[in-house]
């Protein structure tokens, strides 16, 4: 039996997966102790073709259109003690799995999720970086279940939850920080713990404008859910607080500062009209 089973759900991917094939077989990690598949979901892409050039590879398929139910069926076929979620677009660190087998080395973690980083390291886009990897620390170290959030393409879950508590909720989007919240609700926020050092990079993301596009889908993706789970989006005063310990912690400058602030008040209007765009649409 593997240790740790990847799932890997994808759509019309070709631009990215070869990459993300790559990183998951370069893992500093025993070989003969992690399981790689990959799910087809309706690609009309080579996205299933190049995945087929890799023999280590399983390839299964998912006629539902939907990310969260390919997920499901890469958990009903893997056999992992552990099952870690990825992206297509994204690329794990070479030791992204010997981090996942750390993290759970606690028996009072279940789910473990890692720090996204951008698709590249540009001036701007590394400042939002310090803002998206501060608040991540700040959520899962308050000990407040209704602000933590999860992201599937870097994540990691025990088998025996998804025993406990049944697989993913099969929708668009959301379904991860729904069965995060069901984590915390049954278990404790002590469960799910962010791990730093847990990295994977974001390909798809390499200019400011498409992280703005991402933040719009979470604004939509939070009002079309948020009165199914018990989440709670962080406040003002508590994003003022996080702003305050990236330019600490960072030394930014006065520049620097401001530039930060300009960049995620952008964010804030793009979240915004996100949410507008969910209440605006019918039920």
């Amino acid at each position: 039996m593997a240790g740790i089973s990847i799932i890997v759900p994808f759509y019309n991917a070709e631009k990215y997966i070869r990459g993300s094939i790559e990183s998951l077989l370069s893992q500093e990690f025993p070989t003969d102790d992690y399981e790689i598949i990959f799910i087809d979901n309706n690609s009309t892409d080579s996205s299933s073709e190049i995945v087929k050039r890799y023999p280590r590879i399983k390839l299964v398929s998912e006629s539902r259109q939907s990310p969260y139910s390919a997920r499901n069926t890469g958990v009903k076929e893997s056999v992992g003690r552990i099952v870690a979620f990825t992206d297509p677009d994204c690329n794990a660190f070479p030791d992204w799995l010997a981090e996942i087998e750390r993290a759970m080395a606690d028996p009072a973690v279940s789910v473990v999720l890692g720090q996204n980083l951008m698709g590249n390291d540009s001036l701007l886009l590394s400042m939002i970086q310090d803002y998206e990897n501060e608040k991540e620390k700040y959520t899962f170290s308050s000990g407040d279940g209704r602000i933590y959030s999860a992201h599937t393409n870097n994540m990691a879950v025990r088998r025996e939850l998804f025993d406990d508590l049944g697989l993913f909720v099969e929708r668009d989007r959301g379904a991860d920080v729904i069965f995060v919240n069901g984590v915390v609700k049954k278990h404790s926020p002590r469960a799910v713990e962010y791990r730093e050092a847990m990295k994977v990079r974001h390909m798809e993301i390499e200019t400011p404008l498409d992280y703005y596009k991402k933040v719009f889908i979470y604004g939509v993706s939070l009002n079309q859910f948020k009165d199914v789970a018990n989440f709670q989006a962080i406040s003002f005063s508590q994003r003022l607080s996080i702003y305050k310990n990236v330019i600490t912690k960072k030394s930014y400058s006065y520049f620097k500062s401001a530039a930060l602030f300009i960049l995620l008040f952008v964010g804030a209007l793009f979240w915004q009209a996100g949410a507008a765009s969910a209440r605006l649409r019918p039920s």
